[in-house]
């Protein structure tokens, strides 16, 4: 079998089996309904995989050129017969834009000790090129650039590819902005919580500088029309909605206002509610604002922080990590927000998998958004290991169901 036949086939099977399903059309009604705050069913979902665990299938194409796309599909195959959750696929190949982005003048310079488990995880020493005020002088403003040529080039090569097994689509790009993060990498985090505390206005200045080029990079991609409006998943959470329907890249002009933003702090995970708007939120809604919805947190606890989170205006989700107080986060997000919980990684990492430990975590945030009237979701991610059982995330999406199934039958 050539490479090419060996990749129809497997596209072939792909669309039959997850693309073109009866589930994922039933689940893609089902994330839209959840992000309109209704009590749905909530979506168990699985990402962030170590897949170097779990598969060693040989690659069968033999051009690299396709190593990629095999891999990709021979895993989502796998994660969808095993332990595939609530997962959903668009009925199309999607070809991104092809983006070029000169970058903010400053580049991470680290080392990295990666993982020996197969995950894609690793432990990073950052070096610090924020020292002074003077290093402010570093940031660029990026220039931003789309090349419809080498866009066109790869939407013709999928169409030829696999045109007659599924429709090819162009998509854009998505709003993901991480100042502290930012931050972080290019200044060390002990160096970042050391500011916090001596040089606040060095802080600020630096906030200020990731705001600008936030904005900026808002305004291109409006001024290219590059704007993704049928997001399926924002960095592993559901994104589809009723009332953001999909508009067509090439014929209808897309703004900031048509679509998701995503933005977090994880590194003021231990700083005041004060502290985080006013070195974090303050800035954040200036760009987050101009959007149709805010998705906002990653893995730091934000129970006791919502009531700032308000300030911005069109926030639609929020983060709810095994670190939060759940029953608190419940009763202040009530039914104003999605309650996105991300489940403690942890309980898959270990040689014998423990039902209990899982079926606690679940029924005390089933317990408390039913209490409280608030629409969630379950989204497991982050996992640095799985202790080569890939057994134990088929048994935990079976223990997670098993406990919803009390509650929603």
């Amino acid at each position: 079998m050539t490479d090419r036949e060996n990749i129809r086939e497997l596209i072939k099977k792909y669309a039959e089996d997850l693309a073109f399903s009866e589930k994922s059309r039933e689940r893609e009604n089902r994330y839209k309904d959840l992000n309109d705050l209704k009590i749905v069913r909530p979506p168990v979902l699985i990402f962030e995989i170590p897949w170097g665990e779990i598969r060693s299938d040989e690659i069968k194409c033999t051009n690299e050129t396709y190593h990629g796309t095999e891999y990709s599909l021979r895993s989502q195959m796998f994660q969808n017969k095993y332990f595939g959750g609530d997962h959903c696929y668009a009925p199309y190949w999607s070809v991104g834009v092809r983006i070029n982005n000169t970058g903010i003048g400053l580049s991470v310079k680290e080392r990295q000790i990666p993982s020996t488990t197969g995950a894609y995880i690793a432990a990073h020493e950052y070096i610090d090129q924020l020292q002074t005020e003077e290093d402010l002088e570093k940031f660029k403003i990026p220039e931003i650039s789309y090349d419809r040529e080498a866009t066109d080039k790869a939407i013709f090569e999928a169409k030829q590819l696999l045109g007659d097994i599924m429709p090819v689509r162009k998509t854009g790009v998505s709003l993901y902005f991480t100042s502290w993060d930012n931050f972080m990498s290019l200044h060390g985090i002990e160096n970042c919580y050391e500011d916090l505390m001596d040089r606040p206005e060095f802080v600020h200045e630096v906030m200020k500088k990731f705001t600008e080029i936030h904005n900026h990079v808002i305004d291109e991609y409006e001024r290219l029309n590059v704007l993704e409006t049928e997001l399926y998943y924002l960095h592993c959470t559901p994104a589809l909605c009723h009332d953001m329907p999909h508009k067509d890249l090439d014929t209808e002009v897309i703004k900031a206002s048509d679509v998701w933003c995503r933005t977090s702090a994880q590194v003021l995970a231990v700083v005041s509610p004060a502290m985080q708007t006013e070195f974090d939120i303050d800035y954040a809604k200036t760009y987050a604002n101009r959007c149709k919805r805010t998705y906002y947190g990653c893995c730091e606890p934000l129970h006791n922080k919502i009531d700032e989170l308000r300030d911005i205006t069109n926030l639609r989700r929020v983060s709810i990590t095994p670190w939060a107080n759940v029953d608190e986060a419940a009763e202040k997000i009530g039914k104003d927000f999605v309650l996105s919980y991300k489940p403690n990684p942890a309980f898959v990492a270990g040689k014998t998998f423990e039902p209990e430990q899982v079926e606690k975590e679940i029924t005390r945030v089933l317990e408390a958004c039913k209490r409280n009237s608030t629409p969630c979701e379950f989204v497991l991610k982050d996992i640095s290991t799985i202790a080569n059982r890939w057994e134990n995330l088929m048994e935990w999406n079976k223990t997670v169901n098993k406990v919803i199934d009390r509650y929603f039958g």
